[in-house]
């Protein structure tokens, strides 16, 4: 049978505090600041047609700029003259300066944080924080293979040509 061990003499046997964050510098009020900003939902909506509608999730200080690259993305790049108004088509809310963020132009920057910022639960039921609408004119190309009109543009489908008759 093997002995157990004597305790030693100075007792403790209590385990040392080890500090596992002693390398990284602390906080700044930016990382504050970054760390609990708010998200919002912004609701794009196509001017002339419902059906493009989107809402994406993003926070409270991205750029407008960030803002017209999503537009350009869900429509694969294939836009041009892209033109932003916010909460309503009007000439005196057309966005034209996308260095700002969603904070300044909806006014955002006022709130109280809210069981969203400190969980950081969704509510997706809820109506959108910010609604953007946007128009833009499609991509104008000189290839002439999008520019043909298709073959047998017709209704009705383009008879078979005839078949060679078997013979045995």
């Amino acid at each position: 049978m093997v002995k157990k061990g004597a305790k030693k003499a100075g007792g403790g046997g209590g385990t040392a505090a080890v500090n596992l964050f002693s390398d990284r510098p602390p906080m700044t009020p930016a990382d504050v600041q970054r760390i609990a900003d708010r998200w919002v939902s912004v609701q794009m909506r196509l001017v002339t047609w419902n059906y493009l509608d989107f809402i994406i999730r993003v926070p409270s200080s991205t750029n407008l700029y960030i803002i017209e690259q999503q537009i350009k993305e869900q429509h694969c790049g294939s836009i041009t003259k892209l033109q932003l108004w916010k909460t309503l088509v009007h000439p005196k809310n057309v966005l034209k300066d996308f260095s700002r963020t969603l904070a300044e132009e909806f006014r955002l920057d006022d709130y109280s944080p809210d069981e969203e910022v400190t969980t950081g639960v969704c509510d997706t039921d809820k109506d959108p924080d910010c609604v953007i609408f946007y128009d833009f004119h499609p991509h104008e190309s000189d290839c002439p293979l999008l520019l043909c009109s298709p073959r047998n543009n017709e209704s009705t489908p383009a008879p078979l040509p005839p078949q060679p008759k078997m013979t045995r």
